[in-house]
């Protein structure tokens, strides 16, 4: 059970993280995106946290 509140407690810090900083830089669609689309990601960006930590720092497709 601890796991899983750790899980959750990393990805909500990670989504704050992304969704306000980094998401403009995987998605340049996103540039003037507003308060309510940051919102509306948060809770995928919870769930899917350790594929969106892959895709900022180490895929090689030009994002990083």
């Amino acid at each position: 059970m601890y796991l899983f509140y750790f899980y959750l407690i990393v990805g909500a810090t990670m989504a704050i993280w992304f969704c306000f900083f980094k998401v403009k830089k995987i998605d340049s669609a996103t540039v003037g995106a507003g308060f309510w689309f940051n919102l509306i990601i948060m809770p995928g960006v919870i769930l899917l946290w350790p594929l969106v930590i892959y895709r900022l720092f180490f895929a090689k497709n030009g994002y990083s």
